[in-house]
Formats: C-alpha cells, sequence, structure tokens
C-alpha cells in the first residue's frame, strides 16, 4: 500500500492540483529501488489511478448524458475503464524490471524503453500522463531533442543511485535544462487572434429546432467577437455538432461576410465519412477568408472512437499537414489529444506559427481532469516553443 501511495502522491503532485512535472523524476527513481515486479506494478497503479480518478464520472456523464447507458451501469463501466487504464500502463514497468542487482544501465535503459511503450501506440492510445512530460518543464522550446533528453533524465533517475556515469549524465543533463529555460521566452499569440470558451453545455442534435438554436448561439458568438476586432476567431470542439446539409445554408451569408471582410473563423465540428454504419471525423474545419480543415487523429477511445459500432468516429492521418491561417501555419490538437504525445510528431520537428486546442468538456468541466487536459497540451506547447490557443466547450 505504501508503494501505490507513493505513486497516487506524485501523481496528485505532478498534475492538478499540482503543477511540479519535474516530480516525475520520483517514479523511475523509486521503481528502481524496488526488489519485486509486483512492487514496481504497484507504484505506476497508484500513479495512473490517482491520475485517472475522473474516469468512473466521466463515463457516468457521457454515456448517460447521451443514453447510450443508464447512470449505474455508465459507473460501473467507468469503474473498470479506471481499474483496466491502470494496469495497462504499469505493465511494461513490471515486465521491465530489473533484478535488484542488474547494472546501472539495464536499469536506465528498461526505464527508457518502458517510457517509449506508454507513450506511442499501441498502448500509447491510452498514453495519458506519460513520464515524457517531464521534458516540458526541463527542456522548453528544444522540441523533438528536448524530447529525446526528457527521456534520458527519466533513465537516468532510474539508474543515477547505481553508477558513476549515470551521475556525470545527470549533471550534463541538470546544466542543459539550466540553460533551457534560461534562455526560454514566452512565445506570442499573434495579435487580433482570439479563442473564445463557450457555456453552452451538451448538444442536443435530436432535431432541427436545437440545430438551428445552436446555430444561431455559435453565430452571435462569432459575430460578436469579430465586432469586438478578431480576425481569427476560434471555437471549441464540435460545437456545432455534426455538419448537415441544411447547416450550410444556414451559415452560407455568414461565411460571406467573414470572407469579404477577411476574417477567419475556425469551427469545431463533425463531418459525415459515410452513412451506414455512421462514420464521422471530429474535426477543426477553417471558414472565412481562409480555408481548411484537420481532423483528430485520436478521437477518445469508447466515448467516440469505436471501432465496430454503429456509430464512430474516425482517425484522421498523422501525415495531415499545417492548416495556413492569415499567412499563419497552425498546428491543431483537439481534445482527447490534448493528453497524448504522439499526434503532435510534426510540432517536435518543425514548429508551426501557432497551436490551437479544441474542446469540449460539458461532461468533465468541473473536474481535475479538465485541468490535466490543459495541463498536457500546455506541456507541449511549451516543449514546441509555440504559442497556445485554447477553445473549451462547458
Amino acid at each position: 500500500m505504501a508503494l501505490i501511495a507513493t505513486g497516487a502522491l506524485v501523481a496528485l503532485a505532478t498534475w492538478y492540483p499540482g503543477h511540479w512535472q519535474v516530480l516525475l523524476l520520483l517514479l523511475p527513481a523509486v521503481w528502481s529501488r524496488v526488489r519485486r515486479r509486483i512492487s514496481a506494478l504497484a507504484i505506476w497503479i497508484g500513479y495512473y489511478l490517482a491520475g485517472a480518478r475522473d474516469i468512473p464520472l466521466v463515463c457516468m456523464r457521457f454515456f448517460s448524458g447521451y443514453g447510450d447507458l443508464t447512470r449505474p451501469d455508465a459507473l460501473m463501466l467507468g469503474f473498470l475503464f479506471w481499474i483496466a487504464q491502470a494496469c495497462v500502463l504499469a505493465t511494461p514497468w513490471a515486465v521491465l524490471k530489473p533484478e535488484s542487482d542488474a547494472s546501472a544501465a539495464r536499469h536506465a535503459l528498461c526505464a527508457a524503453v518502458a517510457t517509449v511503450l506508454v507513450t506511442v501506440p499501441p498502448l500509447g492510445i491510452i498514453g495519458w500522463l506519460s513520464p515524457a512530460y517531464v521534458a516540458s518543464t526541463l527542456f522548453p522550446g528544444w522540441k523533438a531533442p528536448g524530447l529525446v533528453l526528457g527521456i534520458t533524465a527519466t533513465a537516468c533517475a532510474a539508474s543515477v543511485s547505481r553508477g558513476r556515469f549515470a551521475r556525470q549524465v545527470a549533471t550534463v543533463l541538470v546544466i542543459l535544462s539550466l540553460l533551457a529555460r534560461g534562455v526560454a521566452s514566452a512565445p506570442v499569440v499573434p495579435s487580433r487572434w482570439t479563442a473564445l470558451d463557450t457555456h453552452l453545455g451538451r448538444f442536443d442534435q435530436s432535431s432541427y429546432a436545437s440545430l438551428y438554436a445552436r446555430t444561431q448561439q455559435v453565430q452571435m458568438i462569432a459575430q460578436r467577437a469579430f465586432s469586438e476586432g478578431g480576425t481569427v476567431v476560434v471555437l471549441p470542439e464540435e460545437i456545432v455538432g455534426l455538419w448537415r446539409p441544411a447547416m450550410g445554408y444556414w451559415w452560407r451569408d455568414d461565411i460571406k461576410v467573414f470572407a469579404a471582410a477577411r476574417r477567419t473563423l475556425i469551427v469545431g465540428m463533425d463531418l459525415a465519412a459515410s452513412g451506414t454504419p455512421l462514420r464521422y471525423t471530429d474535426s477543426a474545419v477553417v471558414v472565412g477568408a481562409d480555408h481548411g480543415r484537420l481532423d483528430s487523429r485520436q478521437p477518445v477511445p469508447a466515448a467516440l472512437w469505436r471501432p465496430g459500432a454503429a456509430i464512430s468516429a474516425i482517425r484522421g492521418s498523422l501525415s495531415q499537414p499545417y492548416v495556413m491561417v492569415a499567412g499563419k501555419s497552425v498546428a491543431f490538437s483537439i481534445c482527447y489529444e490534448d493528453l497524448l504525445w504522439w499526434p503532435h510528431w510534426r510540432i517536435l520537428l518543425h514548429s508551426p506559427d501557432v497551436l490551437v486546442s479544441l474542446s469540449n468538456s460539458w461532461f468533465d468541466s468541473d473536474l481535475a481532469l479538465a485541468q490535466i487536459q490543459r495541463q498536457g497540451v500546455a506541456a507541449i506547447a511549451r516543449l514546441s516553443g509555440v504559442p497556445l490557443l485554447r477553445a473549451v466547450n462547458r
């Protein structure tokens, strides 16, 4: 129980309500000192259970809100997901745990491999709370080299008590981190770009009356933002729901006005890809003076991404390029992607001018998960050295 509590305390200090991601280095340090694999498993299960503690409530609210399950059934499913994700993500750390008398190099290698395994697919599909997040604190603005150095720091934390060379590498990493943090500067969002948080709640798409009412609400919000001087306005994920032919008619005049005034609206919506079974993309769409779109590369598993189900979001290509908006290259992070590293591989190699995050938190805005999601995408922006614009619906 003490080891589970240790992992849980690190999660609470690293993620909301805490914010000290450098403390992630404590986990591999403690992991390297335990003797048994079951002890290694316990540390990381405690970490993932505490960090993802909102999963049962989120499942209850989401699935019962859409009528997929009753509240008790959705809560039970949430508890199963909560336990399962902790066991799955902790398993590499247990399997790769070296013998207690193994060399420092073996401990370092196993820690690095475990970090990579829980960060990239297939396990990385649920790769939230990855130890790799320590890179954004240690090496802000250093992009892919910073991520590699962050994983190296994790490896050093697992081996620093076992060998002189590991301590020497750790010393070099400390110097590099001080240098990176010393020269880092806060990126500036382009002038007159605005991301709007809304409080429209869950969208009932069961009738054209509700669709039209939501359309009018969103149009008024966008028009108000443009009238206040914005030239690029960002609205949250899925804020207009599933795009239908009638909505094109409702939006036609507004889009013409935006284009004539050289104004651009970035709006979250679902775009149908096939009818039966219904497949759609969770997308950010650019209209007005500029045009473009980016589809979510990883919609939320079980909630939106349900392979084999009658209705499911589909994953967008990982090779989607940046979208040009008002002469700036824009990378996107759509909802669940805020918690993952791998969909953002491109910005770690070639920084865009802006990272735009769209989220819809009607079911978790009062929970720790919403804050952890914000911390996650902020860390991605910090490591890549780009300004972050974020629009959230609550």
